[in-house]
C-alpha cells in the first residue's frame, strides 16, 4: 500500500493504459491524475477488494490566447494570462490585451507502474 499513498495527488509521468470492463484506457503524460485508493477485505476469501480513482484532463496543443498562439499545457497544468491595458483605436477605449501566458506545474509526477496495474 506504500505505493498507493506515495502516488496519491500525482499525474502520470509517462504513458499509462489501464482495462476497466473490457474498456481500454489510454493516458499521455500529464493527462491522468491519481485520487488515490480504498481497500476492503472480501468476505468470500482471503482476498482485498482495492478500489482506485482516477480523474482525466486532456494535453492541449496549440491554445492561442489573443495574438499568442502556439500555447500546449499537459492536462493537470494551470494556464493562466497577465493582461495589460492597450487602446482600441476603432473603439475609442482602453481594452485589456493578454501579454503573457504562463503555464504552472499543480501536481507532482509519479511513475504510474508503482500501482501495480496498467502500464
Amino acid at each position: 500500500m506504500t505505493g498507493l499513498y506515495a502516488l496519491t495527488g500525482k499525474v502520470n509521468s509517462t504513458g499509462f493504459w489501464i482495462t476497466i470492463r473490457g474498456d481500454r484506457y489510454q493516458f499521455a503524460a500529464g493527462e491522468c491524475l491519481f485520487l488515490g485508493a480504498s481497500a476492503d477485505e472480501s468476505t468470500a476469501s482471503d482476498f482485498v477488494d482495492i478500489t482506485y480513482r482516477f480523474a482525466a484532463s486532456p494535453n492541449r496543443t496549440g491554445i492561442t490566447v489573443g495574438d499568442i498562439t502556439g500555447i500546449s499545457k499537459k492536462g493537470w497544468e494551470y494556464l493562466w494570462v497577465r493582461y495589460a491595458d492597450s487602446e482600441d483605436q476603432a473603439a475609442k477605449a482602453i481594452v485589456k490585451k493578454p501579454v503573457a501566458v504562463y503555464v504552472e506545474k499543480v501536481y507532482e509526477e509519479g511513475d504510474f507502474a508503482g500501482l501495480g496495474i496498467g502500464t
